[in-house]
């Protein structure tokens, strides 16, 4: 029997890791049937989870530029 070089783990294969800081973590919140589709409505991406964070990113920036003018 020959030994192949099929399947296993390779060298330099795959992606190379996150730092800490940029990995993605889960977060629970509870929302109401309105807001679940107003982020369906007016969010952007793919998936519920990217049209949220699209929302939320967008309203924290504006916040953000609205204190510096302060």
């Amino acid at each position: 029997m020959s030994k192949n070089n099929w399947g296993g783990a390779r060298k330099g294969a795959g992606r190379k890791p996150l730092k800490e800081g940029e990995k993605k973590k889960g977060v629970k919140i509870y929302i109401t049937d309105r807001v679940k589709e107003d982020i369906k409505k007016y969010g952007e991406g793919n998936s519920f989870s990217e049209k949220t964070v699209d929302l939320i990113t967008s309203e924290i920036k504006s916040r953000k530029s609205k204190k510096k003018e302060n």
